[in-house]
């Protein structure tokens, strides 16, 4: 299994990537090449770069998304890693000597240009991609076996969104363990409203138990509540009462309003009061809802 693993993380660093206009300004601008000259940078210059230059340069191509994350969602169910382990695979990739292809798309007058070109992966770029995988930091089982009853075929992404050491902690994994088998006999749950429970926990990392965060639910819907508000009016909000009035004065506030931003503030809103009742919920429940082995040690929620 472990094997399989290595075989798709190699899979996964040798498929074309397209150089991002991030990627193409940094070259541009920090080594006086032209996108005409492109082709002499990946062929001249690349080999001479310091590996921290390296890193800095293509850190947003390997840099996983949770949409990569994803693809080892399921395998992650069935191996176990360490970070010894992890160690062990980013020596092992670098000892294949792995390629991968770049690609790059631009326009020249009315014709779309494409260039390609393969290169050698050098070590600090597929570290950098295998260690942000978050391999070590897989969900337990048992909350591994909630999410899939909780999100169906979006499960590997979520626990994608839940591969980090911060959510490993202590009350956090026991909160969420806790929420996922009241939303199960309760309630549906979007993967959207989910992220904006995750936001107001990744937001609050002081935190010391769920006590905190349901008190905080209270700002964080006073604030919302605000900014739909603010956004009904038809004007953005001002931070300084003398730039306010200036505007208001000259008559120069012409700012408009989004309607699909209002619906966004409006959802994140009703989310939030879902959340605060949800949280609330839990307090008052939480020996139902753990098991046995874990009650005593929730018994201050």
């Amino acid at each position: 299994m472990k094997q399989e693993l290595i075989h798709m993380i190699e899979n996964e660093l040798m498929k074309p990537k397209q150089i991002t206009e991030q990627v193409i300004n940094h070259i541009l601008s920090h080594y006086s090449y032209t996108l005409d000259q492109i082709d002499e940078f990946f062929e001249e210059e690349l080999k001479n770069l310091e590996d921290y230059e390296i890193d800095l340069l293509f850190s947003p191509v390997f840099t996983p998304k949770i949409s990569d994350k994803a693809v080892f969602s399921k395998i992650l169910d069935e191996v176990v890693l360490t970070g010894e382990d992890i160690s062990e695979i980013i020596d092992l990739l670098d000892s294949k000597g792995l390629q991968t292809t770049f690609y790059v798309n631009f326009k020249k007058g009315d014709e779309v240009v494409e260039k390609k070109f393969t290169v050698k992966l050098n070590r600090v770029n597929l570290e950098r991609y295998v260690k942000l995988l978050n391999l070590d930091c897989q969900p337990s089982k048992q909350i591994s076996r909630a999410i899939d009853v909780v999100f169906g075929q979006d499960a590997d992404k979520v626990k994608a969104m839940l591969r980090d050491k911060f959510w490993k902690e202590g009350w956090r994994e026991e909160f969420l363990r806790a929420y996922f088998v009241y939303v199960a006999g309760n309630r549906e749950i979007s993967i959207e409203k989910f992220e904006f429970l995750l936001k107001v926990l990744r937001g609050n990392p002081t935190a010391s138990d769920i006590y905190e965060i349901y008190n905080l639910m209270s700002d964080v819907i006073n604030w919302t509540q605000t900014q739909v508000d603010v956004l009904k009016t038809g004007r953005k909000q001002f931070f300084n009462e003398m730039i306010e009035q200036t505007y208001r004065e000259e008559g120069s506030d012409k700012r408009i309003t989004k309607d699909v931003e209002l619906k966004q503030r409006e959802n994140e809103l009703r989310y939030y009061f879902e959340i605060k009742e949800e949280i609330g919920y839990i307090i008052e429940n939480m020996k139902e809802l753990l098991p046995v082995n874990n009650a005593n040690r929730m018994a201050k929620i």
